[in-house]
């Protein structure tokens, strides 16, 4: 009888833990995602606007969520 409480408390504990991995996983696709869609946004912002200040600052925008973009590929 021990051994069966022993036996489900690992199985719960293991479906728990593999639950998590899932979601942890799911969570990287999603934040993959919104960086990219951060970048084409600022990206869309520095073609509409023609004042050079706006243009810089929709650059380097659009530069930093390709950076993050870019690191959350390598680091997923």
């Amino acid at each position: 009888k021990v051994l069966r409480v022993s036996w489900l408390k690992a199985k719960a504990r293991c479906d728990r833990w593999s639950e998590e991995l899932r979601m942890v996983q799911r969570e990287m696709f999603w934040t993959t995602l919104w960086f990219k869609h951060q970048e084409r946004e600022w990206e869309r912002r520095f073609m509409a606007n023609g004042k050079p200040g706006h243009q810089a600052y929709a650059a380097k925008q659009q530069a930093l969520w390709e950076n993050f973009g870019k690191k959350a590929e390598e680091g997923f």
